[in-house]
């Protein structure tokens, strides 16, 4: 057996013993939200059943970041929402749950926007506008004006 013949078989083995290891074991994300699994994910960017009551606080949250900050803000408040209520779910369902919590807030937040911009076409977010405006706004009954 040559040098080169046995590095590759070396090279193999090593290889086999990786997909093993691999195949026969979850896999854990260090650097991920802790609670959060990775695994049968090829598929989680899709819309499940969630809470009513979540769904409520997250388009809440959407609202008062409009009319508190004028649509900006850091995010720990959904953030934070979104966390405490997939932790509360089976692993392998909180990624696909916090998917569609996250794209509830968009679609809410994206809505929100359109709504100022259509009562005051000047605006931009996170500049200034009188919030009184939000009075007529409806959560999720898309309405023209």
């Amino acid at each position: 057996m040559t040098i080169k013949q046995l590095v590759q078989s070396q090279q193999q083995q090593r290889i086999g013993e990786i997909t093993r290891q691999q195949n026969s074991s979850l896999h854990v994300n260090p650097y991920g939200t802790p609670g959060m699994s990775l695994n049968e994910t090829r598929d989680y960017r899709k819309i499940v059943p969630v809470d009513e009551n979540v769904i409520q606080q997250v388009r809440q949250i959407a609202f008062d970041h409009m009319k508190n900050s004028y649509g900006m803000s850091d995010g720990e408040d959904i953030s934070s929402a979104i966390r405490d209520y997939t932790m509360s779910l089976p692993p392998e369902k909180r990624l696909s749950a916090s998917w569609t919590l996250n794209e509830i807030f968009l679609h809410e937040a994206t809505r929100l926007g359109d709504f100022v911009h259509q009562q005051n076409p000047n605006w931009n977010w996170g500049t200034p506008f009188d919030t009184s405006i939000l009075e007529r706004y409806q959560q999720g009954i898309d309405i023209a004006i």
